[in-house]
């Protein structure tokens, strides 16, 4: 039982210092915690409620209102109404009767149901629930962004430590050449200058390998923002699967970008809405039907029976308003075009933007094929270079343009290799997919 102390601590040791690549991020985790915890998110939820919100009150239009009321009431003097009767000899009459105490108070219970509106509630109805689904299309377009500017920065860290460690073999490869230059130098067979000019390229090499360096750690903060971590958290990726080599037809993408896009959707909600606006605007001008029911209780001495019942049915017309109504009907339908030329301009710009990024997947593929095969042979030619300035055939300079060939040679293949990511989820954002 005493060694239990130690096994314990040498199993808590152990697994820290066990490999983390087990615990490595995919890019699914990364969106299922940036989509948990993302601002933009639930400012979209947020409107959303109140979209559905707003369609609940426009469907309490057509609902009975009822009312509680109570009043008090104070007049400069007691109502009373003149009577008029003839004078008799002898008997003084009074010539006024009171008709209301001059204080008193007036309690009501009223109820009121629109019967007819000229179909002002239903277009009050249909608005609100085309503003429910643009909410919803408004929504799913944030997501989309959320997740393409997630998969970004997720490549953004891959990129950054694979460019890091592409600058760490420059700066080895300088080194070794270094010791080779100054052995040689220190043997007589080359000059100074060898020494001092591959001192100045291991300076650059060192300077680039601090800049990706900083790099790295600028990448992982831009990472940990979008997922709502603090920026110094440790950061471990997976590196994604190797792209998919099939290519779609352009066509049938742009087919699908107009049937997903949201974008799309959400201006054509905005015009059906605004349609359903100028509707609201025409109904008004036509009469307006409602039954109102109250029960009244005044505290009043002077009336016989102080409480009062009544049922009416109303009509209300106006009949000349100035234009105002139509003016307004005539806003709303011009705001519904000018959505609908948005919608009409907004399916071109998405076409343009699959085809550029349709083609931007095959350069991005294009050139990660040729890269791959520059790659080898950049390293054949540094070798082949070192080897003739070693045994005194070949230049200094051979040596340091094949090592700066090989570190240009890298840094294409990678980016060609990420680009070509890149590419992919963008190409799956423009067709409204991601």
């Amino acid at each position: 039982m005493r060694f239990r102390p130690l096994s314990i601590a040498l199993s808590v040791l152990l697994l820290s210092a066990a490999p983390t690549g087990w615990a490595a991020e995919t890019l699914a985790d990364a969106w299922a915690q940036a989509l948990s915890v993302d601002a933009r998110l639930r400012a979209a939820d947020a409107e959303g409620e109140g979209a559905r919100a707003t369609l609940e009150a426009a469907r309490g239009l057509a609902l009975p209102k009822a009312t509680a009321s109570s009043r008090y009431t104070v007049l400069s003097k007691e109502p009373a109404a003149l009577i008029g009767l003839p004078t008799l000899p002898g008997i003084s009459l009074p010539d006024r009767m009171p008709l209301s105490e001059r204080t008193y108070a007036t309690h009501a219970l009223q109820a009121s149901l629109p019967i007819y509106t000229g179909g002002r509630i239903a277009a009050a109805v249909a608005a609100a629930d085309i503003g429910v689904q643009a909410s919803a299309q408004e929504r799913l377009r944030t997501e989309q962004t959320v997740k393409l500017d997630v998969a970004e920065a997720w490549l953004n860290v891959l990129r950054s430590r694979r460019a890091l460690a592409a600058a760490e073999r420059h700066v080895a490869a300088l080194d070794a050449h270094a010791a080779d230059v100054n052995a040689l130098h220190r043997q007589g067979v080359v000059p100074r200058n060898d020494v001092l000019s591959v001192a100045v390229a291991l300076a650059d090499a060192r300077q680039q390998q601090t800049r990706a360096r900083h790099g790295v750690d600028l990448a992982a903060a831009a990472y940990n923002r979008l997922l709502g971590r603090p920026l110094e958290t440790a950061v471990d990726v997976h590196e994604p699967p190797p792209p998919d080599a099939a290519r779609e037809d352009f066509s049938t993408l742009v087919a699908r970008a107009r049937a997903a896009r949201p974008e799309l959707a959400l201006l054509g909600a905005r015009a059906e809405a605004t349609d359903r606006e100028a509707d609201m605007e025409r109904a008004a001008r036509r009469p307006q039907v409602g039954v109102n029911a109250a029960v009244m209780h005044e505290d009043n001495r002077y009336r016989a029976s102080q409480d009062v019942a009544q049922v009416a049915v109303g009509v209300q017309w106006e009949l000349f308003d100035g234009g105002i109504q139509r003016q307004r009907a005539d806003a709303a339908a011009a705001r519904a075009r000018a959505a609908r030329e948005r919608q009409a301009d907004t399916a071109t710009l998405i076409e343009l933007e699959v085809r550029r990024e349709w083609l931007a997947v095959e350069e991005a593929a294009q050139r990660l094929a040729t890269t791959g095969a520059a790659e080898a042979q950049a390293d054949e030619n540094l070798r082949v270079a070192r080897d003739r300035y070693r045994n005194g055939v070949g230049t200094h300079t051979e040596v340091l343009d094949a090592e700066a060939l090989r570190a240009l040679t890298d840094s294409n293949h990678l980016n060609a290799h990420y680009d070509l990511h890149g590419a992919r989820y963008r190409l799956k954002k423009a067709v409204g997919e991601l």
